[in-house]
């Protein structure tokens, strides 16, 4: 066997135990890692009460779920602060505390200049009225003292009104994470009445899609992450608005125009008592005239008709029925106020006067406790329905004898009412009276009457007294 000699320079053997190094630290670090290895920690569940609790504000409570909900915002264009000035005192009060002191906008920079560009356009346009009377409009089908009424109203006065409105609402629903889309809606809703937007709505005859135009140009808008829902709320919000930033739009437009057409016939009230000189007494609206006005608002039928007011047929309702039963669950709606809308109110001469939405609610509901779906699910706008609600009454009338046959006919469930308030002032409503007795026993009749009058609330304690139409047709 050959012998082989293997020579090592100072070179070679430097570079071998280089390399024996490298293998050896590597090895070591391999040996680290998989020793060091840990399982990963098991997820763990957390229901967001639980977790709110780690979401601790200065020590002072916990956050709001509504107000991180802007932090998960899409809408993060840069937004460059300009200055706006308004010269309306009531723009510059608005924009001041709704919009650039409100809590609301403090992650919403686009918004909040969606809401200033808005305001800015108001500020200079808005003393047109608000109102709009072209083809194919849905204020053109308004009766002409509805467009007469809710026409003294100024564009930017009605737009604030509806903003304010949209705010209180969401604020009650503590939705208040909403209100940076929503005031971009109530601000925008009705630029299409703008007389520098009017030429367009001229010839679309639709002033939500005309104010939609208007809106989409604004540049910031264009950035929004719900800018398709906003423009679909203004779309709307003379129809059926979907979600909850359509729906309160739409409410928040019904309550300011409600309130628009209470001042219109206050005012018109006072020059029919203290008429200007030389100038032509203003009669006020009749009483058809104002229920009018109010169907137009909340587009509803009006007042029926004469020919209209046909006696509603007798069904079968004994499968669910129970008279008892739905005088028990009528009695808490008496004399109760949630803000200043109520369902129902006693009287010291012994009536109490229920509205028929009322007595609609509790049927449906014994309805479907007894399995009638056919009811329970019934369209409110459901011909149906009067029959419904026809022949509850009549039993109440006929079988139970609690029904006021002295204010309202035998034909009908329920009429038309006047109810003066002290200042002066009437309210409307219709209503199906009941005598007080319905509502507990004969012989403590007159303790319930003086009990229920002693436990209202102030807004009712100003009714002074209650009067059916005269000559108007009842359902």
């Amino acid at each position: 066997m050959k012998q082989m000699n293997l020579v090592f320079t100072g070179h070679n053997v430097l570079n071998i135990c280089l390399a024996g190094s490298v293998i050896i630290l590597v090895g070591v670090t391999l040996v680290i890692l998989l020793l060091g290895r840990k399982q990963p920690a098991p997820m763990k569940e957390m229901h967001l009460a639980e977790l709110a609790k780690h979401w601790i504000k200065d020590k002072s409570g916990e956050i709001h779920i509504a107000e991180l909900a802007p932090l998960w915002r899409d809408d993060k264009q840069p937004v460059t602060k300009r200055d706006y000035t308004f010269h309306h005192e009531r723009v510059v009060v608005f924009a001041a505390k709704q919009i650039e002191q409100a809590s609301w906008f403090r992650n919403a920079p686009l918004q909040q200049d969606v809401c200033y560009q808005l305001l800015q356009m108001l500020d200079k346009e808005g003393d047109c009225p608000s109102v709009v009377n072209v083809a194919d409009d849905v204020e053109a089908s308004w009766d002409s003292n509805t467009y007469t009424l809710l026409g003294k109203t100024t564009l930017l006065d009605h737009t604030l009104n509806v903003a304010g409105k949209t705010i209180s609402l969401l604020i009650e629903a503590e939705a208040m994470h909403v209100i940076p889309d929503a005031l971009i809606a109530a601000l925008g809703h009705d630029l299409g009445k703008l007389p520098s937007v009017k030429g367009y709505l001229y010839s679309i005859g639709d002033h939500p899609l005309a104010s939609g135009r208007v809106l989409a140009e604004f540049e910031s808008f264009k950035h929004l992450a719900k800018k398709e829902d906003i423009s679909r709320a203004i779309k709307l919000h003379h129809k059926r608005p979907e979600g909850l930033l359509g729906k309160s739009l739409k409410k928040a437009d019904q309550l300011a125009r409600q309130k628009e057409l209470e001042q219109a016939v206050e005012q018109l009230a006072g020059q029919e008592k203290n008429p200007p000189h030389a100038t032509v007494p203003v009669a006020q609206p009749g009483a058809k005239s104002a229920w009018q006005a109010q169907a137009d608002i909340y587009d509803e039928e009006a007042l029926p008709a004469k020919q209209k007011a046909t006696v509603p047929n007798l069904i079968d309702i004994s499968k669910w029925f129970d008279a008892q039963a739905l005088l028990d669950n009528l009695k808490p709606y008496i004399n109760r106020v949630t803000g200043r809308r109520f369902m129902a109110f006693s009287m010291p001469d012994g009536y109490v006067y229920i509205q028929a939405k009322a007595i609609e609610e509790i049927a449906r509901k014994q309805a479907e406790q007894a399995g009638a779906m056919d009811i329970a699910t019934m369209a409110a706008d459901d011909p149906t329905m009067r029959e419904v609600l026809f022949t509850v009454v009549h039993h109440l009338r006929v079988d139970h004898d609690v029904i006021a046959r002295g204010l309202i006919k035998d034909e009908f469930f329920g009429g038309y009412f006047t109810i003066t308030m002290k200042s002066g002032k009437d309210l409307k409503g219709f209503y199906t009276p009941f005598h007080a007795e319905a509502f507990t026993d004969k012989e403590h009749t007159a303790g319930f009457i003086a009990a229920m009058e002693n436990n209202k609330p102030a807004l009712l304690k100003n009714f002074m007294s209650v009067k059916p139409y005269l000559n108007d047709a009842a359902s």
